[in-house]
This record gives structure tokens, C-alpha cells and sequence, in this order.
């Protein structure tokens, strides 16, 4: 049997075992991985991917189940490598070249040892073999939303229709090179759409005047959970672009914190304060917005159902239960949630045993709905997130009423007496009259 290590040197969490598992899909392998690490000051959200059985690890395993519909294994240790190699064949992904005591104890277990390396030329990614340098695939790329395709393209996707601009909340590098899983969810519901879409990144701190320049000419707000700001107070921006929104009517997603974020505007409007939205420790403006909580929630990770509200939009999109990826730590507060469902909040998604709020939206909105769930981490390019497409599907609808809108203004506002005319005023010149 053998093992064929991948060494992949780049210090993006984003890349971390995307080669390992293109070669793995390639060769009808299993992935195995060793404990990781990478720069925490510089990406904070290095682990935030999250198997259906809740082992949470570093974000660029997302790749495997993407790509293979495998989920990836909790973190091995090597004597586990040598055990599964033993069985099968295995593939291993590694940020540096492994040791020779590594090769020679695999070898002493008679195990075969293959080592390969990633490199990189002009954007394109391939596999060379560490020792005689010989190339042993083709050039991999990235497209737009940060996903895998052989060469320059793959499954082109014929769109139709204007151009939409969608705000995602984070930093560009952020979602491309720490946390990719949303940008590639994204893409994959713009191309199940055939919609031709151009992401905006929105950094989190931006408020006020900058935010309103941002935003002004956008289709819809995406607003994730998983963000990394080197700002005192990022939730501040946060919460400015979730009450941007919801005041000026934009649809908007939350996922995740982001759905608490939702929330909090929505109470903030409402309660006319800051009041607590979350069980936790979260300060907006220098006011704690968060109720001390003596038995604050426990992380919940992995794969989980949740059951909606009939009638609800949550209903519509997902049905009467579905299942969702959690990487959760926040509850909303229950103390709150009488007074915002009186202003129009609907809990539209539960547990089982029907507690706690799951899912929210808000009536009289176009679209205003946040899930405590990561949709994201189960999208794939031939399924995805029947949230992200509803949510698309809703800023196309807007963007049309808003064209439609802006046309009958145009037409309402043509001056209907024609001695006020441009045109009638030259030809009054012109014939010397002097009548206006």
C-alpha cells in the first residue's frame, strides 16, 4: 500500500489541502490529514470548517467534501496513517515536505511512500514529484469565487439577464484565502440561477457615510458569521450594514452571527436602546449588548435538523425540516424575543423539541431572513444551497421592481405643457416673440 504525501508550502488556510483532494477525487482515494497550524494573528478563521459529525478543522479541508462528497476525518496522528495505509492506498496533505525519519518509519511498516509537491506558475497550480521534479498533473486554477477548475474554465455556464451587485460582509482576502467556503456557495447558486452576479466586499468596520457609499447601489446584502477584523469593535460595521438593509429594503441573508446581527438591529430600531440580542459577551458602541449569561450555550458543531414554521419563507425554501451544518456558539436572548415578534419578527425555524429560534425572518420585508446554521459548508457546484438561490432569486426580483419603478418615474415626470419645453423656448427665440 502507500501513502502519496502532498506538500503544498503557502500559509493561506484557503489552499491548505485543496491539491490533496482534487488528487484524491482523481484517484478514487481516501484523505487523510495530520494536525495543522497556521498564523492566528493573520487568519483567525484558519479552522472553521466543520464535518457532518462536528470535527472542526482547518477551512481548506472544505475542499474535500466539494469536490468529493466525502466528509474529512477528524486529525490523525501517524501512527493512524499507518494503520489506514496498511488497508488502502491514502492520500496525505502536508504544509511542509515530510521528514526522511517520517519516509524511512513508513518504509520500516512496509509501507510505499510517494511525495509530491505543489507548485505554482502565472495562477495556475500543479503536482510535481519531490524527487525527480517530473509534472504529474495538468494546471489547476481558481475562478472567480475561489473555486477549483482544470485550466480556465470549467462547467461555463451560459447567464442571462443585467449584472447583479451583491454586498458580502469581509475583507476580499478574508474569503479567499482564510475562509472560502462562502465566496464558492455563492458561486454556486449564481450559476444554478445562470445569474451573472459581482461580489462587493464590504469590510466590517465601514458605518456611516463610507457605508452608505458602499452600499447605495447594491442588490443584496450577504452577511456572514465567520469574519476576521483587525478593528476593536468589527460587529459595530456589522450591525450598521444589517440596519442598512433593513431600512432601506435590501434583501439580506445572515448566516450564522450574522442572523444575531439581524436581530439586534431590528432591536435596536424597535426598543429605541441597546438591549441584549445574544447570551455572550458582545460590545456595540461601547454598550454591552449581551445579558451575563450563568450557563451560556454550548458549541454545537456538525449536522443538525432543524423544523419550520409553516407558512414561514423558511418553510418555502427548506421545507417543513431540514438539515443544516452548525458551528455555533449564540443563542438569541428569549427575554427579547416577545417584544420583537410583536414588531414583526418571525421565529421560523426550531429543534426538535421546538425551542429555541433556528431560523428568523421579518414580515413586510422583501427578504430579511438569518439561519443560526452554515449553509455554505454544504454547498456544492451540482447542489447548492437552496438558501443562497432563494436569496438570489429575491435580488433579481428586486433589481426588476426597482428598474420597473425607476421607468415609471421617468415617465411621470415628463412635462406635460409644452410651452415649457426646451424645445419651445428656442423656437420662441427664434421667432423674436419674446412669449414664453
Amino acid at each position: 500500500m502507500t501513502i502519496t504525501f502532498i506538500a503544498h508550502s503557502t500559509p493561506e488556510p484557503a489552499l491548505y489541502g485543496a491539491m490533496a483532494a482534487i488528487l484524491a477525487e482523481l484517484r478514487a482515494l481516501p484523505l487523510c490529514h495530520l494536525p495543522v497550524t497556521h498564523d492566528a494573528n493573520r487568519f483567525a478563521n484558519a479552522r472553521q470548517y466543520v464535518t457532518r459529525q462536528g470535527h472542526q478543522l482547518a477551512s481548506g479541508l472544505v475542499w474535500l467534501e466539494r469536490l468529493t462528497g466525502r466528509d474529512a476525518s477528524a486529525e490523525s496522528d501517524f501512527n493512524t496513517l499507518i494503520n489506514c495505509a496498511l488497508k488502502e492506498d491514502i492520500v496525505v496533505p502536508s504544509m511542509q515536505p515530510i521528514s526522511q525519519e517520517l519516509t524511512r518509519f513508513a518504509a520500516e511498516n512496509g509501507i510505499n511512500v510517494e511525495l509530491l509537491r505543489v507548485t505554482e506558475q502565472q495562477g495556475k497550480f500543479q503536482l510535481e514529484d519531490a524527487i525527480t521534479g517530473k509534472i504529474r498533473s495538468n494546471g489547476w486554477g481558481r475562478d472567480a469565487f475561489g473555486r477549483w477548475a482544470l485550466g480556465t474554465v470549467s462547467q461555463p455556464v451560459m447567464r442571462a439577464g443585467k449584472n447583479l451587485r451583491v454586498a458580502l460582509v469581509g475583507d476580499f482576502g478574508e474569503h479567499r484565502d482564510s475562509y472560502p467556503a462562502m465566496l464558492a456557495a455563492l458561486g454556486d447558486a449564481a450559476d444554478a440561477l445562470a445569474l451573472s452576479i459581482e461580489v462587493v466586499y464590504v469590510t466590517p468596520h465601514l458605518i456611516g457615510s463610507q457605508l452608505d457609499c458602499t452600499l447605495f447601489d447594491v442588490d443584496g446584502i450577504l452577511l456572514p458569521g465567520v469574519l476576521n477584523s483587525t478593528e476593536e469593535n468589527p460587529l459595530v460595521g456589522q450591525l450598521a450594514t444589517a440596519t442598512w438593509a433593513m431600512e432601506n429594503r435590501l434583501p439580506l441573508l445572515g448566516i450564522n452571527q450574522g442572523m444575531h446581527l439581524m436581530v439586534a438591529a431590528l432591536g435596536q430600531q424597535i426598543l429605541g436602546h441597546d438591549r441584549v440580542v445574544m447570551h455572550g459577551a458582545t460590545t456595540l458602541n461601547g454598550v454591552q449588548t449581551s445579558l451575563p449569561s450563568d450557563t451560556p450555550p454550548q458549541q454545537r458543531l456538525g449536522d443538525q435538523r432543524i423544523y419550520s414554521k409553516a407558512g414561514s419563507r423558511v418553510e418555502q425554501v427548506l421545507g417543513c425540516e431540514a438539515t443544516l451544518r452548525y458551528n455555533q456558539r449564540w443563542s438569541l436572548n428569549p427575554q427579547l424575543l416577545d417584544d420583537l415578534q410583536s414588531a414583526g419578527l418571525c421565529i421560523s425555524g426550531s429543534d426538535a423539541q421546538g425551542q429555541g429560534a433556528e431560523a428568523i425572518e421579518l414580515h413586510d420585508h422583501p427578504f430579511f431572513v438569518g439561519v443560526q446554521g452554515q449553509p455554505d459548508l454544504q454547498s456544492r457546484r451540482e447542489r447548492p444551497s437552496p438558501l443562497l438561490m432563494a436569496f438570489l432569486q429575491q435580488v433579481r426580483q428586486c433589481n426588476r421592481q426597482r428598474d420597473v419603478s425607476h421607468v415609471a418615474f421617468t415617465k411621470s415626470v415628463r412635462l406635460k405643457q409644452p410651452c415649457f419645453s426646451m424645445a419651445s423656448l428656442y423656437d420662441g427665440e427664434l421667432n423674436g416673440s419674446g412669449v414664453i
